[in-house]
C-alpha cells in the first residue's frame, strides 16, 4: 500500500488498512526517505523542509500511527528506523539530510524510552551509503555525491567500499539482515541501540 508519509491522515489509513488485512501489525521499519546533496550556501529552506518532512516529520507519523496500533494490541513489536552513518558522521554538501538522519537517531532513543513500558522495542540501523537498488541514488543523489568525491558516478559502490575498514560495499541484503536479526528472538531485550552496518567507518563510531 502507498502512503504519504508527510500526510497525518495517509499514514493512519495504512496502519489502519495493515491491521484490517493481516489481523494487527507486528514490525515497522521506517524507511522511506530522499536526499538532496548541497553545500550549505545552496541548501534552501524549502531543501530544508522537503528533506524533514519526509524523514524527520514522516518517521515520527509512521511510528505515531503504529505505535498506537501496537499499544492497543498489547502484544509488544519493534520499530526499526534505517537511520545512518551520517546520523553521527559529518561529511561535506550534507547539512539536511545528515541533520534529519541525526534526528531519527534520536527519535529512537525517545520512542524506546517512552514505549518500552508496552514491550514495544525501537532500534536503529545506520547503514553506510547503499548504491545498488536505491531511489534515493538513481533519482540524483549518486551524481551527487560521485562529483563531491571526484568520481565516476558508477564507481560510487567501490568508492565506498573502499573507504570502510572491512573494504565492503553495504547491499539492500546486509541492512534487510540486521532488521531481521534486531527484531528477532536473540535480540529480546534489546532497545535503543543502533546497529551500524557500514563495513566499518571509523569517523562513524559509536561513542
Amino acid at each position: 500500500m502507498a502512503a504519504n508519509v508527510t500526510d497525518e491522515a495517509a499514514v493512519a489509513a495504512a496502519v489502519e488498512a495493515t491491521v484490517l488485512a493481516f489481523g494487527g501489525i507486528d514490525l515497522v521499519v521506517n524507511n522511506a526517505g530522499l536526499s538532496l546533496s548541497k553545500p550549505l550556501l545552496e541548501t534552501t529552506a524549502e531543501d530544508w523542509d522537503l528533506q524533514h518532512d519526509v524523514m524527520a516529520k514522516g518517521s515520527f507519523l509512521v511510528s505515531k500511527a503504529a505505535a498506537r496500533a501496537l499499544i492497543e494490541q498489547g502484544l509488544g513489536g519493534d520499530v526499526v528506523y534505517i537511520s545512518s552513518k551520517n546520523s553521527v558522521f559529518a561529511g561535506p554538501n550534507n547539512i539536511a539530510y545528515s541533520a534529519t538522519k541525526a534526528d531519527q537517531a534520536h527519535q529512537v532513543r525517545l520512542l524506546a524510552v517512552e514505549l518500552g513500558e508496552h514491550g514495544v522495542k525501537v532500534n536503529g540501523i545506520n547503514p553506510d551509503g547503499v548504491v545498488r537498488g536505491s531511489g534515493i541514488f538513481a533519482a540524483g543523489w549518486g551524481a551527487n555525491r560521485a562529483k563531491t568525491y571526484g568520481i565516476d558516478e558508477q564507481d560510487l559502490g567501490a568508492f565506498y567500499a573502499q573507504r570502510t575498514i572491512l573494504k565492503r560495499e553495504v547491499l539492500p541484503e546486509n541492512v534487510a539482515n540486521a532488521v531481521a536479526a534486531i527484531t528477532g528472538p536473540d535480540f529480546s531485550h534489546t532497545t535503543g541501540l543502533h546497529v551500524p552496518v557500514d563495513a566499518g567507518v571509523a569517523a562513524a563510531f559509536l561513542r
